[in-house]
């Protein structure tokens, strides 16, 4: 009962929108007053539509401006011509259309981070103490002295030459 009941409220309803485009056919018009007879309540909001409806009516027509037609018409010249269309077209990849290009932007951005990160220019510093700790592991000692204490506190240290190496870094 209550989808009919809706079924019949969603006609009235969209004989209310149809009242502002057209006149009601005589079909239209019939129903119509069935259903206010049957509910009253929705008697006034009919008037109210339909009053609306008819000052809408009585409004004179906007008057188009005397030059509309050549301004139609140059906006659809303009969009023709081949060089705008390139144009147009050139800068389309700005306008993020999709979120594949979004990822794909992203995914070249943190490569490019990757790649400046690994190039990076090490300090004399920093290369000096790397080649000092591969030395210290290719001049291992043997087992056995290992083994022993006191030859391991007596095993030449050599420290990296911070200040020669400084010396022969190219100016900035």
């Amino acid at each position: 009962m209550n989808l009919k009941a809706n079924m019949k409220n969603t006609m009235f309803e969209e004989l209310l929108a149809l009242r502002h485009k057209r006149t009601l056919t005589s079909d239209e018009r019939a129903w119509l007053e069935r259903w206010l007879a049957a509910h009253p309540t929705d008697h006034a909001r009919w008037r109210e539509e339909n009053a609306l409806a008819t000052a809408l009516r009585r409004l004179p027509e906007p008057a188009v401006p005397t030059n509309f037609m050549a301004r139609v018409w140059q906006d659809i010249e303009s969009a023709n011509r081949p060089g705008n269309a390139a144009r147009a077209r050139g800068w389309a990849w700005w306008r993020w259309p999709s979120l594949a290009q979004q990822f794909a932007l992203a995914v070249v951005l943190l490569a490019a981070i990757v790649v400046i990160q690994g190039r990076r220019a090490r300090s004399p510093v920093q290369v000096a103490r790397s080649i000092e700790q591969v030395t210290a592991f290719t001049q291992m000692p043997s087992v056995a002295l290992l083994k022993d204490f006191e030859a391991i506190s007596r095993l030449n240290q050599a420290a990296a030459d911070v200040e020669l190496l400084a010396a022969f870094e190219p100016p900035r």
